[in-house]
């Protein structure tokens, strides 16, 4: 209060103005600290050795310039290095492209290694101090969930971490569909419960409807009841094996096998039969289409299925390029239509120039002759193995 009464105007009116800018400089300084105690530290120690300057000065003394000097000196020992690195820092960044300011970011190292160790309860408990400075971190909140369900075998906790993660406002949406998927999984594997995981594909498809996150979501959907009947199978088959039938190698003709129906058409109705129920399954669809080229022999109904596949709305240029590549290869291979093949290679041309996908496309045009001559071939060869079959069932020679 003395000093303050002592002060002029001007003096009052620059310390009112100084006070709130060092209040704000040094917030900043603490919130991106990553050693606070030890800048609290200096803080106090440059408070305490400020006022014994200031006292030092105030005394009326020939000698006060000598006393001020210990004090001075060490204030510039606590402060140098960072008014040195502050002031270099430009510089350097320039040389080094560190030129903007290190944002502070969580550390899970420690978490991992109790997980590690096998202590979950005390990584639990590591994560979620990391979640108290940064609230909402998705690499904090994913690990937690992976700890709570795989490795403490607590999937219903998991589920809530991951829900409250995705009732962030700001969340990106591959970090809102990662977590969906992860969640997916875990209920299809572990909880074995294939309706759970469907919900969970419905939440992406509603989520983000009309996007390749919904179709992607579509794709698991329509595979999720075979994937439960193939687990199913495996775990509750018991396979036994038969005793060997006696005499069998000194039987003069085995016993011919019963007629069955064709493999490609049972295949080929199994596709058409899931196709029925999820319409927008590529891999079914894709699937069936070299069914019908190369076991039943019907080019025009597996051109029609990847026609199908290419129009699929929300597909990844990728996909689209590959399915016209079949097309091309399919043409080639049982139709000998080097026409046709061309075509459908330019259309990738058409669809995705100036790309990486239209750079194969041009590479494969080049070599279509080459493919043509190498189905032709094998064509004959086929040929050549059938007519040498029917030599052994002649009455005689025909020479």
């Amino acid at each position: 209060m003395i000093a303050l009464l002592g002060m002029g105007l001007v003096d009052l009116v620059c310390w009112i103005i100084l006070l709130p800018i060092l209040a704000i400089l040094g917030f900043r300084c603490y919130v991106s600290s990553d050693d606070r105690p030890t800048l609290l530290a200096k803080w106090v120690s440059s408070v305490v050795l400020i006022l014994i300057i200031a006292f030092i000065l105030s005394l009326k003394t020939p000698f006060k310039v000598l006393y001020v000097l210990l004090p001075s000196v060490i204030l510039g020992f606590i402060w140098m290095p960072s008014l040195g690195r502050m002031i270099t820092k430009p510089l350097t960044g320039a040389f080094e492209g560190e030129d903007d300011e290190a944002k502070p970011k969580p550390f899970y190292y420690l978490a991992e290694g109790k997980r590690r160790q096998g202590l979950y309860e005390e990584a639990a408990a590591e994560i979620r101090k990391q979640l108290e400075q940064f609230p909402g971190d998705v690499e904090g909140m994913m690990r937690l969930a992976t700890l709570q369900v795989e490795d403490m075998h607590n999937l219903p906790a998991g589920a809530a971490t991951l829900n409250e993660l995705l009732q962030q406002p700001d969340l990106a949406p591959n970090h809102a569909v990662a977590a969906l998927q992860a969640l997916a999984d875990w209920q299809l594997n572990l909880a074995r419960d294939a309706n759970a995981a469907g919900a969970t594909f419905n939440r992406i498809k509603e989520m983000f409807p009309d996007s390749p996150y919904a179709h992607m979501a579509e794709q698991r959907i329509a595979h999720l009841e075979g994937v439960a009947r193939t687990r199913d199978f495996h775990e509750k088959t018991v396979f036994k094996v038969r005793p060997a039938e006696r005499g069998l190698g000194l039987r003069k003709s085995t016993p011919p096998a019963a007629a069955s129906e064709s493999e490609g058409d049972v295949l080929a109705a199994e596709c058409v039969q899931q196709l029925q129920k999820h319409p927008n399954d590529t891999e079914t669809r894709e699937k069936l289409a070299w069914l019908y080229a190369e076991q039943l022999e019907r080019l025009d109904l597996a051109v029609d299925q990847l026609e199908q596949l290419t129009e699929l709305p929300n597909e990844t240029p990728q996909h689209i390029a590959h399915w016209l590549g079949v097309l091309a290869t399919l043409h080639i291979r049982h139709g000998h239509d080097i026409d046709a093949a061309e075509k459908a290679l330019r259309r990738i041309l058409e669809r995705f120039p100036n790309s990486a996908i239209s750079t194969r496309a041009i590479s494969r045009l080049a070599t279509l002759q080459a493919e043509l001559k190498a189905a032709t071939a094998t064509t004959v060869t086929k040929a050549l193995g059938v007519y040498e079959k029917d030599v052994g069932l002649r009455g005689g020679s025909s020479i």
